[in-house]
């Protein structure tokens, strides 16, 4: 092994460099504050072969970033940790420099001869903040996407210069952000920043070489690098690591790693309300609602300008009497103000009810995503798609018209905004089902608030026939109801009584020969057609009854003859074309609002998700 380390030292120099580095001369004593700097240089090489890895599985486009990321999240052997390593490392790196830089100017370490190791650390957080901020949009998630839309729209308070600034940045006219951006984003965010950074660093190795032989001249006491100093970097490397992993697990192995919250919709009507930025903009975000409009340019520009442009001049500061107790009192002030607006925005969003139902919808949402891309796969329009085409996301948004009138007790996550303050038709919650019919058939409930109680079928045939024939029933007679309600609820073909459907086809046939034998009390076909037999144009038809082909119907046209013909009560036809007056539905949208009130959707099992 000796002989091998001879020629290899021999032929590089290795060895001899390593000991010469760890003969320079430290002014001073060791010291853990000096441990920053190779921290900020492990990290960086953390960051450097993590992001090597992902970028080899990246595709930036709109149709697949977010399945890029969701591959290597979910499909690749330990892309999920790959993945977080290089998200907090990247947050621990600015961390780092941030506390550096202060440390910089509280102990005066920015004077001369460290101006320039003082600028060049400087660059190196602002390189690292663009970087992040360019990661940002990466992931084409619902929170990146409308952070950084709401970041480039700030360039349009800029007089003069403001949109052509604005199509630079995302390459088109905006305000919505597409394939050019992504591409742009990620040449940034790789080439420019990342590079930029690797420079300033070895610019700043080179300068702070240089300050510390000029330092080491009057100091009066001089330790080498190696060990005392060394061991202590090297321990620092390992927090970093340990920091890190801490941040990936800390809401347990379940759920460990960074959320990826559902595809980019560029539709503004999906906008994330509760898109907010990192942490370290949280308080310039809450700075900036003291200045509404156009004054927006203040707080977002001008003001993080002077901090910059204050905190280079900082080491000439130094220089002057007293300057550098201004430094010193400046600089907590400032932190003081970040840290007070941080926790002044976080608590905000805490109590806020509108902003954690919002993030509890989009939580709901990625997960919703998630179950129908194992189920389905991703299509190669993206997987925004899966979301457009599934009845469980957008039957509630498509509700909301029919929500003037009638009720639907649905998921709280899936229609946040929906409240009937007054209804006037009955509540389609469950509509067709067992439940829901016997509802209906009883006397005491039929015109109740979940039924007639608000429209003009309260005092009607139907209702008058249910108080009429099916208040006093003996045992037997219930019985029959029972089967004639299973009968007509068969007729939708319920997901969810599939197997119960299956459990009670004798009933069910024998309730089908009740209803057309029309016998007392049982008297359905005198208003009602149903299969063949009865009238049409007086009441909805029961054959097919809450079927999908039945309810599509109907929402298309209720004033067919085989629903309620004339006796409609004002609800509006929705297909299209049929009145311009009125909001209409497209044939896909009737069909999945028709397979969300029937409950027709994927759903994983929760003792064997996927299947």
């Amino acid at each position: 092994m000796r002989s091998i380390w001879h020629w290899f030292n021999e032929r590089t120099g290795f060895g001899d460099t390593c000991v010469q580095l760890g003969n320079i001369p430290t002014p001073g004593r060791p010291s853990w504050c000096r441990t920053l700097p190779c921290a900020i240089t492990f990290a960086f090489i953390l960051e450097a072969i993590t992001g090597f890895f992902l970028w080899a599985y990246y595709s930036p486009s709109t149709q697949t970033a977010w399945e890029s990321v969701y591959y290597v999240q979910n499909h690749v052997v330990g892309g999920w940790l790959l993945r977080a390593m290089h998200h907090f490392t990247a947050h621990v790196l600015l961390a780092m420099l941030i506390l550096y830089v202060v440390h910089n100017v509280l102990t005066g370490a920015c004077r001369a001869p460290r101006e320039l190791v003082f600028w060049a650390t400087v660059g190196l957080g602002l390189c690292v903040l663009a970087a992040v901020l360019t990661g940002d949009l990466l992931s084409w998630d619902q929170n990146g996407y409308s952070a950084t839309k709401t970041r480039t729209g700030f360039l349009m308070l800029l007089p003069w210069v403001g949109e052509s600034l604005l199509k630079l940045a995302i390459g088109g006219p905006g305000p919505a952000l597409g394939n050019l951006t992504l591409t742009r984003f990620f040449a940034l965010h790789v080439g420019l920043f990342s590079g930029g950074f690797l420079l300033l660093l070895v610019i700043r190795g080179a300068l702070a070489h240089r300050a510390n032989a000029a330092l080491a001249i009057d100091a009066d006491e001089i330790t080498p690098y190696w060990p005392r100093q060394a061991w202590r970097s090297a321990l620092a490397c390992l927090v970093v690591v340990a920091i890190v992993l801490v941040l990936t697990f800390r809401h347990g192995t379940a759920t460990a790693g960074v959320p990826l919250l559902s595809p980019a919709d560029t539709d503004p009507a999906n906008n994330y309300a509760a898109a907010r930025p990192e942490w370290f903009l949280v308080g310039v975000y809450e700075f900036s609602h003291l200045f509404p409009g156009q004054w927006g340019v203040i707080p977002v520009f001008v003001v993080p300008g002077l901090l910059v442009g204050l905190l280079l001049a900082m080491p000439f500061f130094a220089r002057q009497p007293f300057g550098q107790a201004f430094n010193v009192v400046f600089m907590l002030m400032l932190l003081a103000a970040v840290v007070g607006m941080t926790y002044a925005s976080y608590t905000k969003d805490r109590n806020d009810p509108a902003h954690q139902k919002a993030i509890a919808l989009e939580n709901w949402q990625s997960q919703r995503v998630r179950e129908l891309a194992r189920h389905e796969g991703i299509p190669p329009t993206g997987a925004l798609t899966l979301l457009r085409n599934d009845p469980k996301t957008q039957g509630p948004r498509l509700f909301k018209q029919c929500a003037s009138c009638h009720v639907h007790r649905a998921d709280a996550y899936l229609m946040p905004d929906i409240k009937t303050e007054s209804p006037s038709a009955p509540d389609l919650t469950a509509f067709a089902s067992r439940p829901w019919l016997t509802g209906l058939l009883d006397p005491k409930q039929i015109n109740g608030p979940a039924y007639y109680r608000f429209c003009k079928f309260r005092g009607g045939k139907m209702a008058q026939f249910v108080k009429e024939n099916l208040g006093e029933l003996d045992a037997d007679e219930k019985q029959d109801l029972d089967k004639v309600i299973a009968a007509i609820s068969a007729e939708a073909q319920l997901p969810a009584q599939r197997k119960i459907d299956a459990r009670d086809a004798k009933r069910i046939a024998e309730g089908r020969e009740l209803i057309l034998n029309s016998e007392a009390p049982f008297t359905c076909t005198d208003c009602h057609q149903f299969h063949g037999k009865g009238k049409q144009g007086d009441a909805p038809s029961l054959t097919g009854y809450g079927s999908s082909e039945w309810i599509a119907g109907i929402v298309r046209n209720p004033a067919d003859s085989r629903f309620y013909g004339k006796q409609n009560d004002r609800m509006p036809a929705y297909a299209p074309n049929t009145d311009p007056a009125q909001n209409t539905l497209s044939a896909k949208q009737i069909e999945q609002l028709t397979d969300w009130l029937r409950g027709a959707w994927h759903e994983e099992s929760a003792a064997n998700p996927g299947k």
